[in-house]
């Protein structure tokens, strides 16, 4: 009996817990080449659609950085205007080229920069104003500087350029900047008002001033001239270029580098702008890009006002509202909205 007992307890033991499971192949199913196309198409479509959002809100905030800058800009004219009693404007320089200014007399007895280099000390760049200065009004214009000052042509001021358009940076120069300063130098996105001006033949480059502007051929000017109200004035703008020739210096507004010339009939082309045949965005070649104002930005070109004022105005505004607020004396009020 008792070895009856061991014999079943010992044979239990030789059979396992749990029976053995049979084993099912398991197939991994993985996507086939349609449905890859299928969510390839969906993330394509996904990715377009936010695309263009993307670089809306890229957009806006380089207008609005845009702004900044020439809000920055405005606020050292003022500080200059407080130093000085005058508006940074004229410094010697003759006329734009393609601009009948009647009665603006060139001043010989004038020496000195252009407006942007005259605000430089009210923007933390006083040395660099100091240098263009002495190489402006110390080095006759038919003699090349020497290489020692090439850096002070080619400094960059961040705040003088528009980030929707190109890098702060220095760009070609072209004769005859370029016998005098050197292969490059730094530019400005923004100009001057120079006043309202009207062209007998829209065809042609030319154009007469009709109502004196900001920039005064022969003079700085006072607050107190801007009768017509500085809040109802244009002050600075930002100037149409050709968008092709952004980074070759070779747009006819946009030769002169900050130091400018006096001496040289288009340095002021580079630096003033005028309300004349209308503002436009920034076209692949445009003649007229030297006298107007305009931008890269889609909405409009940014304006500052005498008073500080900053405003996007739209590519398509009246024209007559757009000539009141070039004069600075024109006995019109007219306000200038975004």
């Amino acid at each position: 009996m008792s070895y009856s007992i061991l014999s079943t307890w010992s044979g239990a033991r030789e059979h396992p817990r749990h029976p053995p499971r049979h084993r099912r192949s398991r197939v991994h199913r993985g996507f086939t080449l349609v449905e890859l196309l299928v969510v390839i198409a969906i993330i394509g479509v996904l990715v377009g659609l936010l695309l263009p959002a993307v670089q809306a809100a890229r957009e806006a905030a380089r207008r609005a950085d845009c702004q900044n800058r020439m809000r920055q800009i405005v606020l050292a004219s003022h500080n200059y205007e407080s130093a000085t009693k005058r508006l940074p404007g004229y410094a010697g320089e003759h006329a734009p080229l393609a601009v009948n200014m009647v009665g603006g007399i060139v001043r010989t007895d004038k020496k000195g920069v252009p407006w942007m280099v005259q605000i430089l000390p009210h923007m933390e760049q006083e040395q660099l104003a100091k240098n263009l200065g002495r190489i402006c009004d110390t080095i006759p214009a038919a003699v090349p500087i020497s290489q020692s000052d090439y850096s002070f042509i080619e400094a960059v001021v961040q705040g003088f350029y528009c980030p929707s358009r190109r890098d702060a940076k220095s760009y070609p120069l072209l004769a005859p900047f370029k016998d005098r300063y050197g292969e490059y130098g730094a530019r400005t996105d923004y100009a001057m008002c120079g006043g309202a001006a009207y062209s007998a033949d829209p065809n042609l480059a030319g154009v007469d001033l009709e109502a004196e502007g900001v920039w005064s051929l022969g003079n700085k000017i006072q607050m107190k001239e801007i009768t017509d109200g500085t809040s109802n004035t244009l002050f600075i703008g930002e100037k149409a270029m050709s968008s092709i020739r952004y980074k070759t210096g070779s747009d006819y507004g946009d030769r002169a580098p900050l130091a400018g010339m006096p001496e040289y009939h288009g340095v002021t082309n580079s630096y003033v702008r005028f309300i004349a045949r209308g503002t436009h965005s920034d076209v692949p070649d445009s003649c007229t890009s030297c006298h107007d104002f305009g931008s890269a930005h889609i909405p409009g070109w940014n304006a500052v006002m005498a008073d500080g004022s900053i405003r996007t105005v739209s590519y398509t505004a009246d024209m007559k509202v757009l000539k009141a607020v070039a004069s600075i004396a024109g006995r019109e009020v007219a306000t200038l909205d975004n």
